[in-house]
């Protein structure tokens, strides 16, 4: 149930990025940066799926009201996250820069991380266990703050491609080698 309800809200929101800013935009730097996005976009329904999913089993084994609060803190992101996507169908810079600063809120907020089924566990995360994914969402406010600019947005589309790789490479193939 989970599932269909996060993709029924970010698949809306993908598509009109795709549509808004990929296929209808005639600027080169739109262009270039939606798609990125669009790739965020289903990137970020996917672990939203796999955050309540892991609540929801937690709250199932654990009695912890650090559970309630992760669970506040990751809904609250959502919110946040699908209004950045969906502003972004129409003005993509300031959608991506709601979307980053929604990164910001999760990744300072969540104290905790959750291990899944059948080690279910709650392990403490330290401000300097989050700091490296803190400083790259910096990054990408700051790069994402120079695009609405237009100052360099060719570049900034590149460096933030190059991000997104650097971010799928570590995510999806040395971080999960290592499980």
């Amino acid at each position: 149930m989970i599932t269909w309800v996060i993709f029924g809200l970010f698949c809306p929101a993908a598509l009109g990025i795709l549509l808004g800013q990929v296929i209808w935009e005639h600027e080169l730097s739109h262009q270039l940066l939606a798609p990125g996005l669009v790739l965020f976009c289903i990137d970020q329904a996917r672990m939203a799926v796999i955050d309540l999913e892991q609540i929801t089993v937690a709250k199932q084994h654990l009695q912890d009201p650090r559970l309630d609060q992760f669970y506040w803190i990751t809904v609250s992101t959502i919110v946040i996250e699908l209004g950045g996507f969906y502003l972004a169908s129409f003005f993509l810079g300031w959608g991506s820069l709601v979307v980053l600063l929604s990164q910001i809120w999760f990744n300072t907020l969540a104290t905790i991380h959750l291990l899944p089924a059948p080690a279910i566990d709650i392990q403490p995360r330290s401000f300097q266990s989050r700091l490296p994914v803190l400083i790259a969402n910096g990054v990408g406010v700051i790069l994402i703050s120079l695009w609405i600019m237009a100052m360099g947005q060719l570049w900034i589309d590149s460096i933030l491609w190059g991000m997104t790789f650097a971010y799928g490479i570590v995510k999806y193939c040395l971080i999960s080698t290592r499980d």
